[in-house]
């Protein structure tokens, strides 16, 4: 027999592509959730426009399994890719550029959690501009990674093509609340 979460997800997985109800991130969640037989955010808690709406029993980020739904309030990753190129005479550059993702009041499924704080979610209305369900990739709590390699990189002071050490550094921050809620009966 099928668990809630297992229906949740299956259930949303095969709406990829296409828009739910009106199209608000809310309608994604609370239709899986009544096709699997689940209690929605209304009858939980708290239904205004702008609540943190609650979806079950809340469990921890680490613990959360996939069909859990996720509330986010004034949530923020932004991942900062750093290249530091250095030639021989030590002389280089470094660029940092960013991207920033917000959700200042949102609604997703989880789809899969491996547990290093990354995380897949199936979402709609990810933009405010009721966009189709669709599967990305957010984090839960920050981290950062480096890689170094030696490669040809141009030269910003001549223009010409010499032999530098490469270092990637990729920071993530997280800033805001996400929490996750375990699918219940009403």
């Amino acid at each position: 027999m099928a668990t809630l979460n297992t229906t949740v997800l299956q259930w949303a997985s095969a709406q990829l592509g296409k828009q739910i109800g009106a199209g608000e991130c809310w309608d994604l969640a609370n239709s899986a959730l009544g096709q699997a037989g689940a209690g929605t955010s209304s009858d939980f808690g708290p239904m205004g426009d702008d609540d943190d709406y609650i979806w079950g029993n809340e469990v921890a980020l680490k613990d959360a399994l996939p069909g859990d739904i996720l509330q986010y309030r004034d949530y923020e990753m932004t991942t900062t890719t750093t290249t530091d190129v250095t030639f021989a005479d030590g002389t280089g550059w470094t660029d940092s550029p960013y991207v920033t993702v917000g959700h200042p009041h949102h609604t997703s499924i989880l789809s899969k959690n491996p547990g290093t704080g990354a995380i897949t979610v199936l979402e709609q209305n990810h933009q405010g501009n009721k966009e189709p369900v669709r599967a990305s990739t957010i984090r839960w709590k920050g981290s950062s990674t480096s890689t170094t390699t030696r490669k040809p990189m141009k030269r910003q002071d001549n223009g010409k093509t010499e032999s530098a050490l490469v270092v990637v550094t990729v920071d993530v921050t997280v800033s805001g609340k996400l929490k996750a809620y375990r699918p219940k009966k009403p």
